[in-house]
């Protein structure tokens, strides 16, 4: 191989290795470009999923933990922490006629809550202090359901109980009443009304105490007999 030979073939391996660089760079300029779009690159794909709430609470992909739902009301949560409180309540007992009334408990709070259930009651005295009072729970008009209560909304429940003679010592005269909403440990004071609407003033409660019926959607049927 003679000296001109030898000079081309350098000359050929170097404007080689030129090209090949300028390939290069301009493959890491295209990368940069897509990754700072968010159309090509894998990591700035990732990255916006994690942004728009794809991997839901933090939780790595692909865990069951509840995502954004149970804090914003969805599904996830329904069965605990939308379930209704106690200070976001209020209870109503209409007298329809002796021995028998309508319960309303209202949502007076600004979110929506859940109610499924029963209720429970106590006694009040004349004198303001609290005395047990027997209950019965019965499924009427139904079996229970989740009612959801939005804020301003009702359900409905029955309240039976037999009079009595006030002078019979087992005989409680209750001058008002205390509830609990179903999954709750504190009591709220319900607002008692006869059936000319003022609020009552004493009633006679047997001692076998009150009747329930579940908390409904309507007041359709939830009178109980």
């Amino acid at each position: 191989m003679n000296h001109r030979t030898t000079a081309t073939t350098r000359a050929a391996a170097t404007a080689a290795a030129v090209l090949a660089l300028a390939l290069g760079a301009v493959a890491c300029d295209d990368d940069t470009t897509a990754a700072g779009t968010g159309t090509a690159a894998p990591t700035a794909a990732a990255s916006t999923a994690a942004g728009t709430g794809s991997t839901a609470s933090g939780a790595p992909a692909g865990a069951s933990g509840p995502g954004p739902a149970a804090g914003t009301g969805g599904s996830t949560a329904q069965a605990g922490t939308d379930r209704c409180r106690t200070a976001d309540l209020k209870a109503d007992v209409q007298i329809q006629e002796a021995g028998r009334a309508m319960v309303m408990l209202t949502n007076k709070g600004g979110r929506a809550c859940t109610v499924k259930g029963y209720l429970g009651y106590g006694g009040l005295l004349a004198d303001d202090s609290r005395t047990d009072t027997a209950t019965h729970r019965v499924a009427k008009p139904g079996p229970p359901v989740a009612v959801t209560l939005k804020p301003g909304t009702t359900a409905f429940s029955g309240l039976s109980w037999s009079s009595c003679d006030k002078a019979d010592a087992t005989c409680t005269v209750l001058a008002g009443l205390v509830v609990t909403p179903p999954d709750e440990t504190t009591q709220l004071t319900a607002t008692v009304r006869g059936t000319d609407g003022k609020p009552v003033v004493q009633f006679p409660v047997a001692k076998a105490g009150f009747t329930v019926g579940t908390l409904q959607p309507s007041n359709q049927g939830v009178l109980l007999g």
